[in-house]
């Protein structure tokens, strides 16, 4: 009897063994070959992926062709080029020559659908099927940076988490915050004078930490009432975790490599820990304050409906890191980088700056005024289409997803949507559309875009980001209130460099040199 128990055991174990080799070989080969094969039958085609890491190899290759190729033939007398397509993904560049505008690859077992179609874009814009949902891959891969928070969450659990932060950006709660944008931009351009002043009367300023400090105020007061969240490092913590899950030395799509204790991911492990513990403790600090503010309405909103796998906890961690990283680095990255076009631009300041005096005649920006700045608005547009606060514009198809008449995405594969690119076509956007041109937006984004559905700095469909809204405001109160008190220009200090990570951001920073007027 105890031989035959044995034997049935080891039986159950080769079975098992057999039963994971055989999905092993289905998850990281057969999966993605088997959608490719769907795709290809609807005309799509690609770069022929490797047994493993699929195109990863290739993309490697290329980008190493690439940096090659900067190194031989960088010039610091040539003109600053806005077109960084090919410098920031050559293989994306180089596969669109060779594929069109739409094609596969692979990254590891994950399949890409890599959509530059305007066209398909507005089509994919418009479903509003929750099959259509984010890529699993998000909460692994960059489970530290955004957990199962809004950005990586679907179908229920994303619609609670939609109907709980959403409302609190609405723009009737935008204009509550008005005043505190007002006061931090106020901090900053005091700071700014009293710099310039003691330089002389023009000063050389980096301006990206000025800028963050700004959106941080402003996300410290909205989120956690008046506490500061730079006494707790909170932002630092969460821009370090920002470096740490965009480094260059990730091979994306190595089977497993979330799970390997690298010097990076333990990095990454670290500052996770400590940003949750620091999360838990800023709402527990926040939960006895009578005045009202996000936290506790995602408080609120971890004691009801759907949250997942995660605990009430957890929903709060996740949420407020995500909004964390959205309301700081994004608005304040698109705020740098316009900044640095402003300054390449000076006819732009003159009228941004005549429209404000115009409107505001020496008062403090309100609802009403900020309203009533076309020409603001017009660049502020502008510098979206060139420097989106997305980069790649994601989605999984959860089920198989109809797409128009044209297209069917298989269940289990990845759409990515390169919002710099599709603002860069001049098939839709004209000869100019590598030009800063805020004249294009006279007319609206319809009449600025053959397709204004492939304007998209904000994403799109349901998903569209819900704080859009807060972003246009800080941006316009930012330049407000900088143009009136000051004129800048480049900075011969100033190195144009994009880099690529989680964010597209200036490698090197932006400095400028800064006049008080």
């Amino acid at each position: 009897m105890e031989q035959r128990s044995i034997s049935n055991a080891l039986a159950l174990l080769v079975l098992l063994l057999c039963c994971l080799i055989i999905y092993a070989i289905y998850d990281l080969c057969l999966k993605a070959k088997i959608l490719r094969a769907k795709l290809r039958r609807q005309g799509i085609d690609g770069p022929r992926p490797s047994l493993i890491l699929g195109n990863v190899p290739d993309i490697q290759k290329i980008e190493s062709k690439e940096l090659d190729s900067d190194a031989s033939t960088s010039n610091l007398n040539e003109p600053l080029s806005l077109d960084c397509r090919s410098v920031l993904l050559p293989h994306i560049s180089q596969w669109t020559n060779q594929y069109g505008k739409t094609f596969s690859f692979a990254l590891g077992n994950i399949q890409i659908l890599y959509i530059g179609d305007s066209e398909l874009v507005k089509e994919i814009s418009l479903c509003r099927s929750l099959d259509l949902g984010k890529p699993s891959y998000l909460q692994k891969d960059r489970g530290p940076l955004l957990g199962k928070g809004l950005l990586t969450t679907n179908k229920e659990v994303w619609t609670h988490q939609r109907k709980t932060i959403a409302p609190t950006l609405y723009v009737d709660k935008v204009k509550d915050m008005l005043s505190i944008a007002l006061e931090s931009g106020n901090t900053l351009v005091k700071a700014w004078e009293k710099l310039v002043e003691t330089e002389g009367g023009i000063a050389d300023i980096r301006v990206d930490d000025d800028v963050k400090n700004f959106m941080s105020s402003i996300f410290s007061r909205v989120m956690f009432g008046r506490y500061d969240i730079a006494e707790k490092g909170l932002f630092s913590k969460c821009r370090d975790l920002m470096e740490a899950s965009a480094s260059p030395d990730e091979p994306n799509g190595r089977p497993f490599y979330r799970f390997y204790p690298t010097k990076i991911n333990r990095e990454r492990w670290r500052l996770e820990k400590e940003i949750y513990r620091t999360i838990l403790e800023m709402t527990k600090k926040c939960g006895v304050s009578e005045a009202k503010s996000m936290i506790h309405t995602l408080v609120d909103g971890s004691k009801h409906g759907k949250l997942g796998p995660s605990t009430p906890q957890q929903f709060v961690v996740d949420n407020c890191k995500e909004l964390c990283v959205v309301s700081l680095f994004v608005p304040g990255t698109t705020a740098i980088w316009g900044l640095m076009l402003l300054a390449l631009h000076p006819e732009w300041q003159d009228r941004a700056r005549a429209e404000i005096l115009e409107v505001c005649g020496g008062q403090i920006p309100d609802t009403e005024r900020l309203s009533k700045m076309g020409v603001l608005k017009m660049i502020i547009q502008e510098i979206l289409r060139l420097y989106p606060g997305v980069g790649f514009i994601s989605r999984e198809a959860l089920a198989d997803v109809h797409i128009g008449k044209k297209l069917c995405l298989p269940k289990g594969v990845n759409i990515w949507i390169w919002a710099a690119a599709l603002h860069r076509d001049p098939q839709h956007w004209g000869s100019d559309a590598l030009k800063f041109n805020p004249e294009r937006f006279a007319n609206g984004v319809a009449g600025a875009c053959k397709i204004p559905q492939a304007y998209i700095p904000f994403g799109f469909g349901p998903r569209t980001c819900p704080g859009r809204n807060l972003a246009m405001m800080e941006l316009k109160i930012l330049f407000a209130l900088l143009l009136s008190k000051f004129s800048f220009s480049l900075s011969p200090n100033y190195q144009h460099v994009p880099r690529f990570g989680v964010l597209v951001e200036p490698k090197y920073g932006v400095n400028l040199l800064v006049q008080k007027l």
